[in-house]
């Protein structure tokens, strides 16, 4: 697993990887995380997944603004990601 990310409005700037990630969230907030990943889980289960499957928070959730940061999950069947990968 990876993570990485970039800031606000950093058009064309490559994201960063992220050694540490924190979320900061409500109770109900951490319900809804946890709601979107079973929806991937469950839309992704059997199918074939390339380098480019991947799902938004944003696109998931329709109580999200441009105040809020997006979440996105990137699954693929071809490759484990680790800070050490080239």
């Amino acid at each position: 697993m990876l993570a990485y990310g970039h800031e606000w409005n950093s058009q064309g700037q490559l994201p960063q990887t992220l050694r540490e990630v924190s979320l900061d969230c409500s109770r109900e907030e951490l319900d809804q995380l946890i709601e979107f990943l079973r929806s991937v889980r469950e839309e992704s289960a059997g199918a074939e997944l390339d380098s480019l499957s991947h799902w938004h928070y944003r696109d998931w959730n329709p109580d999200w603004t441009e105040k809020h940061s997006d979440f996105i999950i990137l699954l693929s069947d071809h490759h484990v990601w680790t800070k050490e990968t080239d």
